[in-house]
């Protein structure tokens, strides 16, 4: 354990670092910051959210945001020329191909399916973005006895044990996001009248928060919320753009004067403490922060299953969760909420996911890098 204590002085690579622009980002921010406690931390980063005080920043330049796989390439040669010595660990959120710990938060393009064959064939060969990713990807799964790589959810890591070459077995990990915890106050109710004016008792306030409105299937909890009776509202957070097409979507489906766009919201407390469900029906989502967050403030959680959302692998169906089969299916998803407004039904979910969250902690998270860390120093 001695060696553990020592202290290390560590690269984090990921191009965004601000909390509140995604998972991946909060994940790459809460790790970093809890080991900045015990270590020295160098953040490699082209955004900054500078107002984390026990991390170094090093800006790399952003000279354009187009095209992204440009980009991308730039950032992993000029972080490797910047990290190529003076670090005891490379730890990289990014598809590089340097880095010791390799934390992967996306399905890896040598997973995905390829059953559409030639077509996907003729795309790849004709697009300089593909080659770039792949070639990225290949060097950053090349098996090296100093790099580990540690998937954000079990489904993930499953999959990265099926890439072909194969990953060795005691290289490859699972380390899943976790919260910091909450107190009595971050968990008090709000007033509802906050984002609605004709709210009753009998009120029930859903959410659905997501950067991607496609991949995080916006449309099933619209079409929901048409088939619900005009007690139930509901927020959206995020990047739910444009605008223009959901108001349409809105007026079309006659809710419109029940849903509110926040936008993007950097600190979510209040938001969590104001509603009573969280309606998550993925489509794509290797882990899901959300449903992690919304539970450690004791919102019963709808989220579709670990086929689609990496977090359902660790939940119960019926006892912290309700996981649905089928994330399109709007009627599946309105029975799952009309259960869970009946008060007993409420009141067991939103104590079984505090339980839940308070077993995942972010200093658990960054203790299990730190055995990693030693592992990879010790080979």
């Amino acid at each position: 354990m001695d060696s553990l204590r020592k202290r290390l002085k560590i690269a984090v690579l990921h191009r965004t670092f601000c909390a509140s622009a995604g998972g991946a980002e909060a994940y790459a921010v809460a790790v970093a910051l809890d080991l900045s406690q015990r270590h020295e931390v160098h953040v490699f980063a082209q955004t900054i959210d500078t107002s984390f005080q026990t991390v170094t920043f090093h800006p790399v330049a952003l000279f354009f945001k187009r095209p992204r796989w440009l980009n991308q390439l730039w950032y992993a040669t000029a972080t490797w020329w910047l990290t190529r010595e003076g670090f005891d660990i490379v730890h990289s959120h990014e598809n590089t191909w340097h880095g010791n710990i390799q934390t992967v938060h996306v399905i890896p393009m040598r997973c995905k399916n390829s059953a559409d064959g030639l077509w996907r064939k003729l795309k790849f060969l004709t697009s300089p973005r593909l080659w770039t990713y792949a070639a990225l990807e290949f060097f950053r799964f090349r098996v090296n006895s100093k790099r580990l790589w540690v998937a954000v959810s079990s489904p993930l890591l499953q999959q990265l044990q099926q890439m072909r070459p194969p990953l060795p077995a005691g290289q490859l990990f699972s380390i899943a996001p976790g919260i910091y915890p909450r107190t009595n106050e971050d968990c008090g109710k709000t007033q509802k009248p906050h984002f609605f004016t004709d709210t009753t008792a009998n009120s029930k306030i859903l959410l659905w928060v997501g950067n991607d409105a496609v991949k995080k299937n916006l449309q099933t909890v619209l079409n929901t919320l048409s088939v619900l009776d005009s007690s139930y509202k509901l927020l959206v957070v995020g990047k739910a753009l444009p605008l223009t097409h959901w108001q349409e979507q809105l007026e079309a489906l006659g809710i419109a004067d029940r849903v509110k766009f926040l936008g993007v919201v950097s600190v979510m407390s209040e938001i969590y403490a104001s509603v009573d469900l969280l309606l998550h029906p993925s489509l794509e989502d290797t882990f899901g922060m959300v449903v992690l967050e919304a539970m450690s403030f004791g919102l019963p959680v709808v989220v579709s299953s670990s086929e689609h959302c990496g977090i359902a692998a660790d939940l119960q169906h019926g006892l912290n969760a309700f996981i649905l089969v089928d994330p399109k299916d709007a009627i599946a998803l309105k029975s799952a909420v009309l259960e869970l407004s009946q008060p007993p039904v409420l009141a067991k979910y939103q104590a079984n996911s505090v339980a839940f969250a308070n077993n995942c902690l972010w200093p658990h998270v960054a203790a299990q890098y730190e055995v990693l860390y030693q592992q990879v120093l010790s080979a």
